[in-house]
């Protein structure tokens, strides 16, 4: 589905129209969803850490750099994620709080294992340097959130052609509340529908999350416990 196609929807409820093409039109509505389109995908971009954008980045050890550039579709670190080093198998590098503890870790602390890192000047800093042949890895959000008819990433929309790679829905929904705000025309069920369609993908997005009532089943190589009391 095209981005087309989800403009076209909101048209059609916003004023009963269905406009043949956005962002090559001159058509004062067309102009408009066409540009309302791309603030409402960054608002779903920074909404939720999506799947779809999740992506990994390597940055490679030479003996000599600290800091490190991000990918160039990098939007945001995860909340709650880690940088590995590849040659600590499981053991992922200690995050510096702030500034003041990244001061004393370079100033007093001992090499440690694997390091430290922390986010500054717009890059990713790794202490102690990474060893040639050393791999540091995350993940990260890409800001690319579409993708053109060649199937390249792309960050922001300029065609009709261009496809989303989260719930169209969601940019249909968010075009219809902004556009009646920006009109000063009533919006809060509009909204409404929105934030519960979000929510709703959000919850979808992240997987199921099992819950164990009850006595959990034993793995299939273990025996069951003697039934009786055992004396010495």
């Amino acid at each position: 589905m095209t981005v087309k196609s989800a403009l076209q929807s909101a048209a059609v409820r916003l004023v009963g129209t269905k406009p043949t093409a956005f962002f090559s039109s001159t058509d004062k509505l067309s102009v408009e969803l066409a540009d309302l389109v791309n603030e409402v995908s960054q608002d779903i971009v920074k909404a939720h850490e999506w799947r779809a954008l999740a992506t990994l980045a390597t940055v490679s050890g030479d003996d000599a750099t600290e800091l490190h550039d991000f990918p160039s579709d990098y939007d945001r670190m995860l909340t709650k994620g880690e940088v590995w080093s590849t040659s600590w198998a499981g053991l992922p590098f200690s995050r510096a709080k702030d500034l003041d503890e990244w001061y004393d870790i370079k100033s007093f602390s001992s090499s440690g294992a694997p390091g430290w890192w922390i986010i500054l000047q717009g890059k990713m800093n790794i202490y102690p340097v990474l060893a040639t042949g050393v791999d540091a890895e995350f993940y990260y959000i890409s800001n690319k959130f579409a993708q053109d008819t060649n199937s390249l990433p792309i960050a922001v929309f300029s065609a009709d052609t261009d496809t989303f790679k989260l719930p169209e829905r969601l940019l249909t929904l968010g075009v219809i509340w902004r556009w009646r705000a920006q009109k000063r025309l009533e919006y809060a069920e509009d909204i409404r529908n929105y934030e519960l369609a979000l929510a709703k993908y959000i919850t979808d997005d992240k997987g199921s999350n099992i819950i164990a009532v009850g006595t959990r089943s034993p793995r299939g190589n273990v025996g069951a416990a003697w039934p009786e009391s055992i004396t010495a």
